[in-house]
């Protein structure tokens, strides 16, 4: 007589899976693993500030499955990461094993990071100006004064490059050797779906500009404000179906602790967001959306005057294979645009959170990138 098949396993996986349920709701903060990086704040201006990172002795460090051994020797020229607008600073370092700062820092970089704060309704006159023209230079000021170093490379993702970008368009004699974006958009109207809609709009938009004089800059910065709850369901609902497709993914892999863990990790990037501040919105859909301003690589800001075509310094430039947000056209323009005469476009997988800090993203894009500044960085 044939035996009947245990139900042990079973019963153990599924009590796993009500337990990991039951602890997920209970204790979010459980399987939340970002920010886990040492780091001491050098400057703050406001709710601005420079955080710099420092790496447990360790011989290695794990990034996903495998083990990146620890270089002993810093490079000599610091790095400073500047985060996209409406994000958590901490993106650039996630779950400890998919963790751009401490990949930089294993690879010698001496890593500093841009926090931009948490932007409220009280500062929603917050404006490119000041990102650019204060914010920045600053930031650069006390990385060098902490480093003793008197030049810096860039690295900036999604707006964070653009406001790279304006900086050093508006600053020929910055003290930057190199800028590297991720998924930074400069033809907006070159943006998948999204870019022939800006594209469609800016027609009329344009011309009603050119009829009354119309300009959005009287308009009150608090129209434009985007809370944080409003901005993460505008990100989520860029790929709805992807949003059900990992939700079905998790409940498949509900009794997988690592799995859940990750999951919620990443989630948190999009459950976490912060407000958009209204005058910088208000700017974004004037000069970059209807006027596509950057594609022609001159813009004012402030009372700067920005020409792309003064960024002399070398340029890596990323976009993701899978971007919804900004496609791969869009990113790639900043070639056109700028100044320098050593510049590099490369397409990596992934979308636009993926393509910056997704799974393949260590082998793709952040290997390619350390390998590429460690040339510019002694």
């Amino acid at each position: 007589m044939a035996s009947r098949p245990s139900l042990r396993p079973s019963l153990r996986q599924s009590a796993r899976a009500l337990g990991h349920m039951v602890e997920r709701r209970r204790h979010p903060q459980r399987f939340i693993q970002t920010d886990k990086t040492p780091w001491e704040e050098i400057h703050r201006d406001g709710i601005m500030a420079v955080r710099h990172y420092s790496l447990p002795p360790m011989a290695s460090i794990p990034v996903g499955e495998e083990q990146v051994p620890v270089r002993r020797d810093k490079h000599r020229v610091p790095l400073i990461l500047v985060p996209a607008l409406g994000i958590r600073c901490w993106t650039f370092d996630l779950m400890p094993n998919r963790s751009m700062v401490r990949y930089l820092m294993a690879r010698g970089h001496d890593v500093y990071l841009i926090d931009w704060g948490q932007p409220s309704q009280a500062n929603r006159e917050l404006n490119l100006d000041t990102y650019v023209n204060r914010w920045l230079p600053d930031a650069v000021d006390a990385v060098r004064r902490a480093s003793g170093s008197e030049r810096v490379n860039l690295l900036g993702y999604c707006m964070g490059g653009l406001l790279c970008l304006l900086y050093l368009g508006g600053h020929p004699q910055a003290p930057v050797n190199s800028l590297a974006t991720i998924a930074s958009p400069v033809n907006f109207h070159k943006s998948g779906p999204f870019g022939k809609v800006f594209s469609l709009a800016a027609i009329p938009a344009m011309k009603i500009h050119d009829w009354f004089q119309f300009r959005l800059e009287p308009l009150d910065s608090k129209l434009f404000h985007i809370p944080a709850d409003l901005l993460s369901w505008g990100f989520k609902l860029t790929n709805p179906p992807g949003l059900v497709q990992s939700y079905m993914d998790l409940v498949r892999n509900i009794g997988d602790r690592d799995y859940v863990t990750e999951y919620m990790t990443m989630g948190q990037w999009f459950n976490d967001m912060v407000d958009y501040p209204g005058a910088v919105v208000r700017e974004v859909i004037e000069k970059m959306i209807l006027g596509n301003s950057l594609a022609s690589g001159r813009v004012t800001i402030g009372e700067r005057r920005v020409d792309f075509g003064h960024v002399t310094q070398d340029l890596l430039a990323f976009g993701g294979a899978s971007d919804r947000i900004v496609s791969v056209r869009a990113a790639r323009e900043i070639l056109k645009v700028v100044g320098s005469r050593e510049k590099r476009f490369e397409v990596a997988p992934g979308g636009h959170a993926g393509v910056f800090a997704g799974s393949k993203a260590p082998a793709q894009c952040w290997r390619v990138i350390a390998d590429w500044l460690a040339d510019r960085s002694d």
